[in-house]
C-alpha cells in the first residue's frame, strides 16, 4: 500500500476550551477503536464544531434526548475520508444540520453540529481517528493519536496535511 496525505482543520477555530484527556487515558480504553482513541475536545454549551477532514459520512445517529446516558449522548456521526483509508467518530454534539447523514460529504471546515451539554460530564467533543489500512470495508482499523495536534492548533484556523504511511506506523504530521 502507498502513503497519502489527509489536510485536516481543527473542529474548534473559536471555543475551544482544553484538552480533557486523549487516547488510551481514563475512559478511553479498549476495544473499540472510537472510544480507545477518542480526544476529548473541551468547549462550552453550543460552541460550533467544524469537520477536520473531507469525509463521507457512513453512519449516524441522531441525538435522542431520552437515550441519553453518561458515556453515550449527543448526535454521533462516522465519516470517512474520500479514500476510505482513514475515519473519523465525531459524538457529543447536537444541531446537526438538517439533510447530514449517511451518504452526506463533508469538506474540511464545514459544520456538523455544536458541543451539547450533558451534567455533570464537563462539555467537550469527543472525537476519535483511524487509519484504515488496506481501506474500508475489510481494512485494519488501527486508531491513530492526534490529539497533540488539535490541542496546538485549538481556536485556529491552521490547516495541517498528515502522512498516514498505511503500514501500521504512526502518521507523520508535517
Amino acid at each position: 500500500m502507498s502513503s497519502f496525505d489527509i489536510d485536516f482543520s481543527n473542529p474548534f477555530p473559536s471555543g475551544f476550551s482544553g484538552g480533557l484527556g486523549g487516547p488510551n487515558q481514563g475512559g478511553h480504553q479498549p476495544p473499540q477503536w472510537y472510544i480507545q482513541f477518542g480526544m476529548d475536545l473541551g468547549a462550552d454549551e453550543g460552541t460550533e464544531i467544524f469537520a477536520a477532514f473531507d469525509a463521507h459520512i457512513t453512519k449516524y445517529a441522531p441525538h435522542d434526548p431520552a437515550a441519553d446516558t453518561q458515556k453515550v449522548y449527543g448526535a454521533q456521526l462516522f465519516m470517512r475520508a474520500p479514500n476510505d483509508m482513514m475515519g473519523g467518530f465525531y459524538t457529543h454534539l447536537t444541531d446537526v444540520p438538517d439533510g447530514l447523514g449517511v451518504g452526506s460529504t463533508v469538506s474540511r471546515g464545514d459544520f456538523l453540529g455544536t458541543v451539547l451539554r450533558f451534567d455533570p460530564t464537563a462539555t467537550h467533543l469527543h472525537l476519535a481517528l483511524v487509519e484504515i489500512i488496506g481501506g474500508a470495508p475489510d481494512g485494519t482499523y488501527t486508531g491513530v493519536d492526534l490529539y497533540k495536534l488539535f490541542l496546538d492548533t485549538a481556536n485556529t484556523d491552521a490547516v495541517t496535511t498528515v502522512t498516514f504511511m498505511q503500514d501500521g506506523s504512526p502518521p507523520t504530521v508535517n
